[in-house]
């Protein structure tokens, strides 16, 4: 291996690195021969320097290939994976995953904790007493299988690459890069094998990305990292200028989300969520945009989805009487 002090030089005063060099890198840094003080010097100089399109591609697929995948490989529904880049009072993928599940979709997602000062969903559904999300990649098929939806940590095995530079990122002050950005959200949805990959880039005061440019950015990014795994992918920009919720915390949050399946939910984040439903629909489906939205309203005011939701509570060991009584 190249010295990875050396690799962090080049990348410091704007050189170009191989797509041999980033994955050396970070092959080195998950086995323990690179420090965690010289992968925050790489972190950083990426922040300062950037990287280009291929450097970009060659991180994500580093961190993809650090662990092991999950594959859907004769599951008889179409997989969809939905993202968030993180915002405030933003449970929109609490209602989505059952949402999709209930319309006959099956949802699978790798999700993050808190990054910055934005909540992550892996925090929210470990408010439920009991709820694992340390699931393997076993596990998930099965869950998705049985359910229709599952939504789980990275395991050890599962992407460790970016769990790594994920709570280093946070520690440094290293969150608000565009292609780090995107090659941690992308190696996660990547690393698990659905169809389809929805995006929903936030941009604004309670964002990483505060312009609509720099949103625009990064999901023309993501977009392009999937295009370069060839896998389909679809992306929204949407506001973040003020909470999604009417209230912020993360038990609150999946009060809120129980909330919006028993029907009593706010409209911002109903709209959302049903947007995002609706857009999983046209694609695997091929429904037009106002039949789309109309299944995906009759599912969630009819209580399909909330079902689904106490569904995915149980089989990842949550009590399911938080359903009844999220209080």
């Amino acid at each position: 291996m190249k010295d990875p002090r050396e690799i962090v030089a080049a990348k410091r005063d704007g050189k170009t690195l191989s797509a041999a060099e980033v994955r050396a890198f970070v092959e080195g840094y998950i086995q323990g021969e690179v420090s965690d003080a010289l992968a925050a010097a790489f972190l950083m100089a990426c922040l300062l320097r950037g990287l280009d399109a291929e450097e970009t591609l060659a991180l994500t697929q580093a961190m993809v290939e650090s662990g092991d995948t999950v594959s859907f490989d004769g599951l008889a529904r179409p997989t969809v994976d939905k993202h968030s880049t993180g915002g405030v009072a933003d449970g929109v993928t609490l209602v989505f995953a059952p949402l999709a599940a209930a319309l006959g979709l099956a949802v699978a997602k790798l999700s993050g904790r808190g990054l910055g000062h934005t909540g992550g969903t892996l925090d929210k559904l470990e408010s439920i007493p009991g709820l694992r999300t340390d699931l393997s990649p076993e596990e998930i098929r099965r869950q998705v299988e049985d359910v229709g939806c599952a939504v789980a940590a990275q395991s050890p095995n599962l992407v460790p690459a970016d769990g790594a530079l994920y709570a280093l990122r946070d520690a440094t002050v290293t969150v608000p890069s565009v292609p780090l950005i995107a090659a941690s959200v992308m190696s996660k949805k990547l690393a698990v094998g659905t169809e389809l990959i929805l995006l929903d880039v936030k941009t604004g005061s309670g964002a990483f990305m505060k312009t609509p440019e720099d949103a625009r950015d990064l999901a023309e990014t993501c977009l392009a990292l999937a295009s370069g795994f060839d896998r389909e992918a679809s992306a929204a920009v949407t506001d973040m200028s003020q909470p999604l919720g009417d209230a912020v915390g993360n038990a609150l949050d999946v009060a809120e989300a129980i909330a919006l399946l028993r029907g009593e939910g706010g409209r911002r984040l109903r709209e959302l969520t049903l947007l995002f439903a609706a857009r999983a629909l046209e694609l695997t489906r091929g429904l037009d945009h106002e039949a789309a939205l109309a299944q995906a309203a009759e599912a969630l005011d009819g209580g399909a989805a909330l079902e689904r939701f106490r569904a995915m509570v149980e089989a990842q060991g949550g009590d399911p009487r938080v359903v009844d009584d999220p209080a």
